[in-house]
């Protein structure tokens, strides 16, 4: 069997040292063919693709781009039941009517319905319909038999329900009690990302290149393909955009309102920040002539009606005295009259509401009767209620951003570290699982930065440390190599940078350690020596690990760290060495370093009491927390006391699973490595055997095929199937682990004589 101390305890000396900080709608990315909120269903068996029809179908797209045509109900149906996000507006003939108002509850997302009437329906029937529909249906709009007349009220009802009435808000409700940051994540990720990142890397138009307006263009023209109205908008804005004018073509240009209204309500930062040099634009003009007054009594009000469905009420309403985010640029009126008149007060199934904005900074007036107010602009909801009018009144007084710093700080303090502001929405998914959205934003943010600046290669640097620790070696060393050419590059400039060079080198040291490769690893490292005492320490580790003690020795003592050197002893199993060093210590790793110490020499009642000690310590820090459990799950093991074992493990596996951003690491697969090590010393050959394959399947998915953990992971397997008399199917995993060391590790490794050691055994067991 392979020695489970060696294996379990690679990095515990450096990782307690430093009590290690490293943490870990659609996507941010969500797919570049959807730019609006609203989509236009029709639904019709007799719709024939005829130059008729398809005159009918483009004037309808010219509303409504994103059509779906089905003349199957039940497809129609199902395909509305899968739309969250979205609004739906439903145009559909006479004969499938009733079939859908029967089903209309599980239409969440429908707000409108056209009913279309060919000739089949006679007067009589038409008017019947029309009288049951207006008693019974407040969905359906009208019944139409021109398509003119039903494209109108479409027309009408897109401009009130979509374009006017679209006002993507994020709430930060304080009165939530135990408020953490999954409930918070949505309006900090917003205000974190119009604060820390669309303020910082936003360009003026133009700076843009002409090769970079091509790309953000292209994809809007495809999605818009079929619509000649919206491609000739597009190649007009292409033309003759001017940064002067930006709030006048955010205002008036319909895909681009459109467009980031949607990115906005559905967390789209790619298309944010593709279109980043509008908001630069539209901030600029509104920074050149707005000041904060800190006497509130000189706060103005401005207006802004909206018809809102029975949800989007309700969150007000239970959000009333919390903050809100208005995440689009807002034009606002300086009268109730105007802005009432803004929308349509006859909706069947829209509440109008009027909010009163009470301001005093980040507007601009745009105009005699209105004022355009800046996206990301804080308010607390100060008061909600319907009044004698018939209209929900809604007032928002307006808040600094440092009125909530403290609430953030708070809430962010769930996040151990974060190394830099750029980084702190990644960190927020990271910390409530959702590790795939977080590696998006990673690798957006850095798509984003200019290509040859010095904080760029730091933050790759970060971004680099970020993947390794999520086992996701190729991005990370594609990150370190991209910081590395830049400080290479600066450094032909200025010498100022070699110090960047030498922590860059060593980032790529210990993504090649952590996959295994140790001989390119000890390469980077020896590049990066003149970064002193923690080089010196990761060379020590790698060479004790490979059992080249004298070689471990002479790093660790440049260190001068007593516990390294200690630790080093412990190995090699000279006691009175090791003694010696580690009394030198006072840090709480000395408390781990003892432990090791007595339990190798079999003194389990002390080396308990030192293992307690060292979990009292880091009771604050979840990681560490976790690996002692499992140092105590081992000694238990060693003790055959076997449910305090089982306990400490499970413990340590339930840490991992809370704490990390992934399920998918190999310090899980480490636990049920020492499970499996538990069941085979308790004689439980089958459970031994499901710890060990989980440990492989594990390692399979995240490391290297040949990493030497993998190697150990076969033996270990090899172990259990020679208990179980299985000798010809142990001696394949026991190949299978030497064919890896063999080309991982020296010739001379422990861990290779081992594994050809086994084979011999087991060989002799079969003849």
């Amino acid at each position: 069997m392979g020695s489970t101390l060696s294996k379990q305890h690679t990095n515990e000396s450096l990782e307690l040292k430093n009590l290690t900080k490293t943490t870990r709608s659609k996507s941010i990315t969500e797919h570049q063919d959807d730019f609006e909120e609203c989509i236009l269903v029709w639904l019709d068996s007799a719709i024939k693709y005829t130059d008729d029809w398809n005159e009918e179908l483009n004037r309808a797209r010219e509303i409504i781009n994103n059509l779906k045509i089905f003349d199957n109900p039940n497809n129609c149906v199902n395909f509305m039941k899968m739309v969250v996000n979205d609004k739906i507006f439903l145009i559909v003939s006479h004969e499938y009517i009733h079939f859908i108002c029967s089903i209309k509850s599980e239409l969440r997302s429908l707000s409108s319905i056209y009913v279309y009437c060919d000739s089949s329906l006679n007067s009589i029937k038409r008017i019947q319909l029309e009288t049951w529909a207006k008693n019974n249906e407040p969905l359906i709009t009208g019944v139409y038999s021109c398509s003119t007349d039903c494209f109108a009220q479409l027309t009408k009802d897109v401009n009130d329900i979509c374009d006017h009435d679209s006002i993507p808000a994020t709430y930060l409700n304080l009165q939530t009690k135990n408020l953490n940051l999954k409930q918070a994540s949505s309006f900090l990720i917003f205000h974190l990302f119009f604060q820390n990142i669309l303020s910082r890397l936003s360009l003026s138009s133009s700076s843009i290149n002409i090769q970079e307006r091509q790309r953000i263009f292209r994809s809007c023209l495809y999605y818009y393909r079929d619509n000649q109205k919206r491609i000739d908008e597009i190649h007009h804005f292409q033309q003759h955009y001017d940064s002067q004018s930006a709030i006048d073509w955010y205002l008036r240009t319909k895909f681009l309102s459109r467009l980031l209204h949607k990115a906005s309500r559905t967390q789209n930062l790619a298309l944010l920040l593709d279109y980043s040099f509008i908001f630069y634009d539209i901030q600029h003009l509104i920074n050149e002539n707005t000041t904060i007054s800190l006497d509130t009594q000189q706060k103005e009000i401005y207006y802004r009606a909206q018809n809102i469905n029975a949800d989007d009420l309700y969150r007000l309403r239970m959000n009333l005295n919390s903050i809100i985010s208005i995440n689009r640029y807002l034009d606002l009126c300086k009268t109730i009259e105007e802005a009432v008149n803004e929308v349509s007060l006859t909706s069947n199934t829209l509440e109008t509401v009027l909010y009163h904005f009470s301001i005093n900074h980040s507007y601009k007036s745009i105009s005699n009767n209105k004022v355009l107010l800046s996206i990301g602009t804080l308010f607390r909801i100060q008061h909600i209620g319907m009044e004698i009018d018939g209209i929900w009144h809604i007032h928002l007084n307006q808040m600094i951003k440092t009125d909530i710093k403290e609430q953030i700080d708070i809430l962010m303090n769930e996040i151990d570290f974060i190394p830099h502001p750029y980084l702190s929405i990644g960190f927020i998914w990271d910390k409530i699982k959702q590790s795939t959205k977080a590696d998006r934003f990673y690798r957006l943010l850095i798509k984003n930065l200019p290509n040859h600046d010095n904080e760029t290669a730091l933050i790759c640097n970060y971004v680099g440390a970020i993947f390794r620790f999520k086992c996701q070696y190729t991005s990370a060393l594609n990150y370190h190599q991209q910081a590395l050419a830049i400080y290479k590059e600066k450094n032909q400039i200025s010498s100022l940078f070699n110090d960047d060079i030498d922590r860059t080198y060593a980032q790529i040291a210990l993504v090649y350690r952590d996959m295994g490769d140790i001989l390119t690893s000890i390469e980077y490292f020896k590049l990066a020596i003149k970064q002193g005492e923690e080089v010196s320490s990761h060379l020590g580790e790698i060479y004790r690990n490979l059992g080249q003690f004298d070689i471990a020795q002479k790093y660790y003592e440049q260190t001068k760290i007593e516990n390294n050197i200690g630790l080093c002893y412990i190995y090699q199993r000279m006691f009175p060495e090791a003694l010696f060093h580690l009394k030198k210590e006072t840090e709480s790793i000395s408390y781990i370093n003892f432990g090791f110490y007595h339990q190798l020499r079999k003194e389990y009642s002390t080396a308990l009491i030192f293992f307690e000690k060292a979990l009292e310590s880091v009771k604050n820090h979840p990681f560490d927390t976790a690996m002692i459990h499992s140092y105590l799950g081992l000694l238990h093991c060693d003790r055959r006391q076997w449910l305090l074992s089982l306990k400490h493990y499970e413990q340590a596996l339930d840490l991992y699973k809370r704490h990390l951003s992934t399920n998918n690491h190999p310090t899980i697969a480490l636990v049920h490595d020492g499970l499996g090590t538990l069941y085979l010393k308790k004689g439980e050959y089958r459970a031994a055997q499901r710890e060990f394959e989980r440990c492989l399947e594990l390692q399979l998915r995240i490391l290297p095929s040949k990493h030497p953990d993998i190697a150990g992971t076969y033996n270990n397997l090899g172990g259990v199937f020679n208990e179980m008399g299985h000798y010809e199917q142990a001696l394949l995993y026991h190949y299978e682990a030497l064919a890896i060391a063999t080309v991982t590790l020296p010739i001379d490794h422990f861990d290779v004589k081992l594994y050809e050691h086994n084979i011999t055994e087991t060989k002799r067991k079969l003849s």
